[in-house]
């Protein structure tokens, strides 16, 4: 009779738990697909955050995998990963616990530190309990330097917010989420990318996830200067432009201060707490490659001051030319990914891009590519330091989806948090908007719209994009050139006689009227952008198409190629410099077999002759092959040669130097 009631008890209880769950949706079908919460949208990013006081998160947090997003609030039966349910005396069913979970580093990629999370790209949640004492005068902001990709924040078991867009910096007040004492916080992380995603889920690099820059909580006053912005506006009439913004719609005064040039001069912001202001200038020292000149700048207004280390120079094109500081100047540059040499995983660190950067300057380089998103603060930190001009990109990459709304505002969420982080760096004299975009309308539209959200935001840079170029009646040309070229070839087979007669039988005029070879970049996105930058592989890829497409064996057509390649001209009918954003051919260090594809001496090949090329081409002012570092990618799956690795790199991923790496040293050094 006990147990018949008992069991009764228990019946009723699992009938009225599970209509509460089901009193929440209309059918059982709703309960299982529940409507995601509204999740807050990050503050406005907050500049100059060296100089500011913080309180950092970096080091080792408690992780859990999540493949299913079991642990969100919104698709967990149970209440989510967010509460952080622990055992009370043993009878409570919990399924997760994160104090008994293995660690991570943060900063740091997931799929480097763990190989079982080596190809994950799924969710992850990251944990960290840490202590903070609340001043009620102040506001405090969790700020993460890039967490890529899809990011959810829980502090102390309540929903902060979300941010969709990777590599960039952005931040949220926590001051109302903040307890005394011991604090909880829980990220979930989302890598799994898509069709509309920014970048797309194909990338010829790998889309670590995981918080990969620095995890602040920076504390300001309840007034603060949110941003500011210095930067010669006309270097002719002497003239800075002063931007700042302050967190709150107030009149305040502001001053603006550089000791060393005995400047100091008081604003007052407008209603909205901003300033514009155009200032003359008297005996600035300019930054410069050869003089890496920076200043203290202060700016402050009442219970806030904030310091960073400004150099003031102008870049500008003209013509066929660029300018730096008045003076015609080429870029003698390198193309660069994140990961740091030696170490596995992504570069994040200001030691990790002194690294790079300080190899970088052995080639003689005066310029870096940092493609195809945006790194961490730090690099373009370190390159004002050490007198390197920056390119920086967001990674609108290849073919993503155009005409998907979410996919515009990501893309500019990541444009506008990468100019208004690194604005005042003198460094960047390049904002890239995006690589390879093939061309179609809907893609100008994209573009142009990136390009009106550039304006608003910075006019001191230049501004490019990676372009491909070429169509198919131009490179029918070139094979009509090598075919003719290939008829003066010894030792050809009879069939491969007959198919070059064929080609050059077929063609209206003589060949001879074809020469020069001419690539004639037409899109009519270089027109809209200050620099042309050109992606081009001739001695790597283009061979490989033209021999499956006539059927000429790769080994004859690449030393044709190679013969004909000085003779290339490569211009636009756009009056603009053109700058060659990409070349390079892949090479394993110490590779055994010489002379052949994946040998060192192939690759210090393309370079030599891709140098004869382009030093006898005025249009072109800047260059920075492909690239630096091998890196890794999920699209480079050759055993024993790549290994996930792309080997295009003129060091391996340990620092070893190939042959092409003095190759481009002594161009750079001797012919540029």
């Amino acid at each position: 009779m006990a147990f018949r009631f008992c069991s009764c008890i228990l019946l009723t209880l699992c009938l009225v738990h599970a209509n509460f769950i089901f009193a929440q949706a209309e059918s059982a079908e709703d309960f299982f697909s529940q409507k995601p919460p509204e999740y807050a949208k990050p503050s406005s990013l907050i500049g100059w955050i060296d100089n500011r006081e913080y309180l950092s998160l970096n080091g080792q947090w408690k992780y859990i995998v999540d493949p299913m997003n079991n642990g969100l609030p919104e698709t967990s039966f149970f209440g989510g990963f967010p509460e952080n349910k622990t055992q009370k005396d043993g009878y409570e069913l919990i399924e997760y616990n994160f104090d008994q979970a293995d660690v991570i580093n943060v900063p740091g990629a997931w799929n480097e530190q763990k190989d079982e999370l080596f190809f994950y790209q799924g969710s992850i949640w990251l944990f960290k309990k840490f202590n903070f004492n609340i001043d009620p005068n102040k506001l405090n902001h969790l700020y993460i330097g890039a967490s890529n990709f899809f990011t959810k924040i829980f502090l102390n078991g309540e929903r902060v917010g979300q941010f969709n867009s990777g590599y960039t910096a952005f931040n949220f007040d926590i001051s109302d989420y903040l307890i005394d004492g011991e604090n909880v916080l829980l990220v979930q992380i989302n890598a799994n990318l898509s069709e509309d995603s920014v970048p797309t889920k194909k990338t010829d690099w790998w889309p670590y996830g995981g918080l990969v820059g620095d995890v602040l909580i920076v504390n300001t006053p309840k007034i603060f200067i949110e941003n500011a912005y210095v930067q010669i506006s006309d270097l002719q009439k002497k003239q800075l432009n002063f931007r700042a913004k302050l967190n709150l719609n107030k009149n305040m005064n502001i001053k603006l201060i550089i000791d060393e040039l005995n400047f100091q001069r008081s604003f007052t912001t407008n209603k909205n707490g901003e300033i514009d202001e155009l200032i003359k200038f008297k005996n600035i020292d300019l930054w410069s490659p050869e003089n890496p000149k920076l200043y203290n700048v202060t700016v402050k207004i009442e219970g806030d001051e904030i310091v960073d280390q400004i150099g003031f120079r102008e870049i500008k094109t003209k013509g066929k030319q660029i300018f730096l500081n008045g003076t015609p100047i080429k870029f003698k540059g390198i193309s660069m990914h994140a990961e740091p040499i030696g170490e596995k995983g992504v570069a994040f660190s200001k030691a990790h891009f002194e690294s790079l950067v300080t190899t970088s300057k052995e080639l003689n380089i005066n310029f870096i590519r940092a493609a195809h998103y945006p790194y961490t603060r730090h690099m373009a930190k370190v390159c004002d330091e050490l007198g390197i001009m920056l390119w920086e990109e967001i990674p609108v990459y290849w073919n993503i989806n155009w005409t998907n709304r979410q996919t515009k505002e990501d893309a500019l969420n990541m444009l506008s948090n990468l100019v208004t982080r690194d604005w005042n760096r003198a460094s960047v004299v390049v904002w890239s908007l995006g690589n390879e975009t093939p061309f179609s309308k809907d893609r100008m539209t994209f573009m142009n719209d990136l390009k009106e959200r550039l304006g608003e935001l910075d006019v001191s840079r230049l501004t490019s994009a990676a372009i491909l170029s070429g169509d198919a009646q131009t490179f029918s040309k070139l094979i009509s050139i090598i075919a003719k070229a290939g008829l003066e070839t010894k030792d050809l087979t009879a069939k491969e006689r007959y198919t070059f007669e064929e080609i050059v039988n077929s063609v209206p005029v003589p060949v001879e009227k074809l020469l020069p070879f001419e690539i004639n970049i037409n899109d009519p996105l270089a027109n809209e952008l200050d620099l042309i930058a050109y992606n081009e592989y001739f001695g790597w890829y283009y061979t490989s198409f033209f021999s499956a497409q006539i059927g000429i064996r790769e080994s004859l057509l690449r030393e044709i190629m190679f013969e004909l390649m000085p003779s290339f001209i490569i211009r636009s009918e756009f009056n603009k410099p053109i700058h060659i954003s990409e070349f390079g051919a892949g090479a394993k260090h110490s590779f055994k077999k010489t002379n052949q594809v994946w040998s060192e001496e192939y690759q210090a090949k393309v370079y030599l002759k891709q140098l004869e090329m382009l030093k006898s081409n005025p249009q072109v002012q800047g260059i920075s092959p492909w690239i630096l570092k091998d890196f890794r990618s999920m699209m480079r799956p050759l055993n024993n040669v790549q290994d996930f690795y792309n080997r295009k790199g003129l060091i391996d991923e340990n620092g070893n130097k190939k042959q092409a790496f003095s190759v481009l040293s002594n161009f750079y050094d001797n012919e540029w």
